[in-house]
């Protein structure tokens, strides 16, 4: 056993091995008392297929989160979920401010910051879809309710998703005068300050309002300028209305501001003997796998460190649910969404200004919503829906370059893509006999998207000042109006569910995925801005079991899925000879692919007080039959040898939580988990210097509550894994990575009301 294994096994055994990772209750505190009293489990109740129903008869791979367990983690964003389901890797990318999500499911997800491509998993945000990967890092912020689906889930929620689902519902407003706040220091010199409180207006109105602020040093040290490198400031404001005028019709309105200032992310160069970067400039990695600086929390960029990057988001939600009678109800949902975001970031992560960039962008997301949703405990049950996209995405983007032969080079190029969807969808449920239920679901899908891109003119100056140049050239991309390319898809899913007794049940379902085509967002030649790649398609059979047992005090569901891939999209950065840059980034189509695995959820109380908790997920994913021109040499080779990226053969999560009473309305509990992560790739080449090995994540706290003020202290990363979160492979010129945030622990004080 190796020393990390050991760090890792000691700090679990420390911790009680506890913190529920697979699954939790999405009832009250009153709940969850009588669920304890009663020595059985808390019935799980999610509403990810738009009805309230348990979890235990939903027939398809789910994971979920409640308000009661989420108040007892210490998360900051999506990306502390992930040991709450198997098979799925969250990662923040560093390639933008305000958090940039590379979010996997079974493999399947997407790691570019560019906004052009679709997200294979879904993060949908109080019944809103965010359809980009910047932002989509939400922070933990007054969440009531996580859900995970596992797999295409394109029958039930606006936009498609191929790979999953993550389903994030905050509280509604309550008329009682409700609320709480949280005061956390922790290393870094992180301070961090949240509050929700709620109350009534009169008798059928009734408000929330929320904020968060959050500052910190941030965990890489600049040594060039001799500072942190990653402070950051972030602070949030929310306001959310419940009006019900009648008793058959509620109407609620949200909205939403956010703004992060901070340093740009700290990349690390990881460069090959053989690399230019190595060549000619001496920014060598000391060893294979070792960033230049020798050190993955010690940067050696000179990019600006004054919090130059900025990030902001606004939100409006409104929603009305009016109750029809006969167990049916109607909702439309409003969604609007704003994004700008502004930075210059060190791309080349070095001394010298070789590969520099000015990304400022825009993103515009309007959605409407209506839907028809039947419960009840009838023989039927169904969701219909239409859904209306529409999304807007402005770049103008430079680079600074300072390899390409001169002291420094400029180069800018503008582009605007724009997003138009439809869709029909529904599902249904039909009892055809008792214990046999038989469910249909379908959707119609139809996307229309157009690109515009415009290169000004190259800028060549004569020192690495950016005044006077010496030379102008024009810019290799000219368009006078955009191309346009629309996509239309049917894409069914049928699962059969039979409950073998009260308590067990097995199910089998076969699903479709879509994704939809697009055009490249970062173009170097004509071709690659008007030449749209093609839309990727996923079959999913699934086959299932979910069970209690032991008199309710243990939870064990299981699944077996094989996925198979048609088109699957993929990005990588190609050689452009004659452009300004040298390079472009294409999304291609490989061939197909194959993903097969297993998944288990276990939740057992084994006494009174103490819950254990755990996950395991198995996965193989390869390429079946990919030949393309991967190394643009332009000649295509048989590729499907390449490891799909965050695709770990192994996951699994093991936890717990042991409580008592202390004394009169007092209580203590410690709480742990440790959640492992398989080796895997992050680079489309496999790169051997970026590969990820497996990884032990480990966190603790101990807590206690006197009344309604808790005190706790919590480490998190306690056996400080140092993995890569992101590696980017610019051909033979140079590598960039950006690594896990390093061990961290802090003290936290809630106050209820």
């Amino acid at each position: 056993m190796t020393d990390r294994v050991k760090t890792a096994s000691l700090l679990a055994t420390a911790a009680m091995i506890i913190c529920p990772a697979s699954a939790a209750s999405a009832q009250d505190a009153s709940g969850e008392a009588s669920a304890a009293s009663s020595g059985g489990l808390e019935e799980i109740v999610v509403t990810a297929r738009k009805r309230e129903e348990s979890m235990q008869d939903v027939p398809a791979s789910i994971s979920a989160l409640s308000a009661g367990e989420l108040d007892r983690r210490f998360d900051s964003d999506v990306r502390d979920f992930a040991d709450s389901s198997p098979n799925i890797v969250i990662d923040d990318t560093q390639q933008g401010p305000g958090g940039v999500a590379a979010v996997y499911i079974r493999g399947i997800g997407v790691a570019d910051v560019e906004k052009s491509v679709d997200p294979a998993v879904g993060v949908v945000f109080d019944d809103v879809y965010i359809g980009q990967s910047s932002g989509s890092l939400l922070k933990a912020i007054d969440i009531d309710r996580v859900e995970v689906l596992r797999g295409p889930q394109g029958t039930l929620f606006g936009r498609n998703a191929t790979g999953g689902v993550i389903n994030l519902a905050r509280s509604r407003p309550t008329y009682d005068l409700t609320g709480k706040a949280r005061l956390t220091y922790g290393r870094f010199d992180t301070w961090k300050i949240e509050g929700v409180a709620s109350t009534g207006l009169s008798e059928n109105v009734a408000v929330k309002v929320s904020g968060a602020y959050e500052k910190s040093d941030g965990y890489i040290f600049n040594r060039v300028q001799d500072q942190p490198g990653q402070r950051s400031k972030f602070y949030a404001l929310s306001a959310a209305l419940l009006f019900e005028p009648t008793d058959n019709l509620d109407i609620q309105l949200s909205y939403d501001h956010q703004k992060t200032k901070q340093d740009p992310p700290q990349l690390l160069a990881i460069n090959r003997p053989t690399d230019l970067f190595c060549v000619a400039y001496a920014q060598c990695s000391p060893s294979p796998g070792v960033p230049t600086s020798g050190d993955r929390y010690v940067s050696v960029s000179d990019g600006r460190l004054e919090r130059n990057a900025t990030f902001k988001l606004d939100m409006a939600i409104a929603k009305a649910t009016y109750d029809v009678g006969s167990d049916m109800q109607v909702d439309y949902i409003f969604g609007w969404l704003k994004t700008d975001e502004e930075i210059n970031q060190d791309f080349d992560a070095g001394p010298q200004t070789l590969y520099h960039t000015d990304r400022p962008a825009r993103w515009r997301q309007t959605t409407n919503e209506l839907r028809l949703t039947k419960g009840g405990s009838g023989p039927l049950t169904f969701v219909l829906g239409a859904y209306l996209w529409d999304s807007r995405y402005t770049i103008n983007l430079k680079n600074y370059i300072g390899f390409a032969g001169p002291p420094l080079l400029t180069s800018a190029q503008d582009v605007t893509q724009t997003n138009k969807s439809w869709a029909i969808y529904g599902e249904a449920d039909y009892e055809i006999f008792d214990r046999l239920t038989l469910t249909v679901g379908a959707r119609y899908t139809k996307d229309r998207k157009s690109s515009i891109v415009n290169d000004l003119p190259v800028f060549i100056y004569g020192t690495t000042v950016e005044a006077n140049p010496i030379a102008t050239l024009p810019g290799s991309i000219v368009m006078a109006a955009p191309v346009k390319e629309s996509w239309k898809k049917f894409t069914p899913r049928v699962s059969l569910r039979y409950e073998l007794s009260d308590e067990a049940m097995v199910y089998a379902l076969w699903s479709r995925g879509y994704r939809g085509g697009g055009f490249n967002g970062r173009p170097a030649t004509i071709g690659a801005a008007t030449i749209p790649y093609d839309p990727e398609t996923l079959d999913n059979y699934e086959a299932g079991f979910k069970t209690e047992f032991a008199g309710g005090r243990v939870r064990l569901n299981g699944a077996a899925f094989l996925m198979k891939y048609k088109d699957m999209q993929q990005d990588l950065d190609v050689p452009a000879p004659g452009t300004s840059t040298g390079r472009e980034n294409r999304t291609i189509n490989a061939s197909s692919a194959e993903f097969k695995g297993v998944e288990l959820d276990l939740t057992a109380r084994l006494f009174d007080g103490f819950t254990l908790s755990g996950n395991l997920g198995y996965l193989d994913a390869k390429y079946k039959d990919f030949f393309g021109d991967i190394y643009s040499t332009g000649t295509p080779v048989d590729a499907s040898f390449l490891k799909i990226r965050r695709a770990p053969k192994w996951t699994w999560s093991l936890g717990g939580i042991y409580e008592a009473d202390i004394g009169s309305n007092a209580s203590a509990w410690i709480a742990g988990d440790v959640h492992y992560i398989g080796g895997h790739e992050i680079t489309f080449l496999n790169n051997p210097n970026l590969r990820n090995n497996g990884q032990y994540l480990v966190d603790a706290s101990i807590n206690a509550r006197f009344n309604q003020t808790t005190v706790s202290l919590f480490g998190k990363n306690l056996a400080n894994e140092k993995g890569w979160t992101i590696g980017y492979d610019v051909q033979g010129v140079w590598s960039y990575a950006a690594p896990r945030p390093r061990r961290t622990w802090g003290v936290a004080v809630t106050q209820a009301f």
